[in-house]
C-alpha cells in the first residue's frame, strides 16, 4: 500500500498529515526501538515539507533520521538527513545540495523526550534537479523513511518500508511508493 504524501493548496497543516511510523528494525537484536516518524507534503508553491520526529531522551550525536525519494525514475535519489545534534544535509545523486531549510526543535509531551526537525526543500531546487516532477494529485514516486545510529553504544537500523540494510539505503529495493493525494 502506498504512502499517501498531502498536496497543500498554500502552507502545510503537519497535524492532518498521514504518519509514516519507523516500525521495521531487522538487525535489532535487543529491544532499542525508538518510536520515530515522519510526515511529508508538498504546498501549492510546490516545495516538499518534511517534517521527522524520534522519541530519544539522550539520543547520541550520530542518530540520525533520513528520507530518500526518487522523484524521477531517470534522476537519481533526494536524499535528506537530520541528526540529532541539529545538523542537517541534502543530497541529489550523492552530490550535496544547497538552499534547504531547515527548523529543529526538542521538547516533551506525554510520549516523552523527543528531536526532529522541519525540513523545506523550494520550488527551486525541486524544478533545477528534477525538471519532469510536478506534484500533482493521483502521481507515485518511490522513497523510504529511515532511523538510524551506527554508534556501538546504541546501534539501530530501522524504516518506514521494509529494507535491507546491506545495501545503500537509496537502492530501489529498499523503496516503497508514495501517493500524492490532494483530500
Amino acid at each position: 500500500m502506498p504512502f499517501k504524501v498531502k498536496l497543500f493548496a498554500h502552507a502545510p497543516d503537519y497535524e492532518a498529515l498521514h504518519v509514516a511510523k519507523i516500525t521495521h528494525f531487522p538487525m535489532e537484536k535487543r529491544d532499542y526501538k525508538p518510536y520515530s516518524q515522519v510526515r511529508c507534503c508538498f504546498d501549492g508553491a510546490k516545495a516538499l515539507h518534511l517534517q521527522f520526529l524520534s522519541f530519544e531522551s539522550t539520543p547520541l550525536p550520530s542518530s540520525l533520521m533520513r528520507a530518500d525519494l526518487r522523484l524521477e525514475e531517470a534522476r537519481g535519489p533526494l536524499s535528506l538527513v537530520l541528526r540529532a545534534d541539529g545538523n542537517s544535509q541534502a543530497f541529489i545523486s550523492g552530490g550535496p545540495v544547497q538552499g534547504v531549510l531547515l527548523h529543529t526543535f526538542t521538547g516533551e509531551d506525554l510520549q516523552g523526550v523527543f528531536w526532529g526537525g522541519n525540513l523545506t526543500v523550494p520550488a527551486a531546487i525541486l524544478d533545477a534537479f528534477f525538471p519532469g516532477f510536478a506534484p500533482l494529485p493521483g502521481k507515485c514516486f518511490w522513497g523510504n523513511f529511515y532511523k538510524i545510529c551506527e554508534d556501538p553504544r546504541r546501534p539501530h537500523y530501522g524504516s518506514y518500508f521494509p529494507a535491507d540494510f546491506s545495501l545503500r539505503l537509496d537502492d530501489q529495493k529498499n523503496l516503497g511508493e508514495f501517493l500524492i493525494i490532494d483530500y
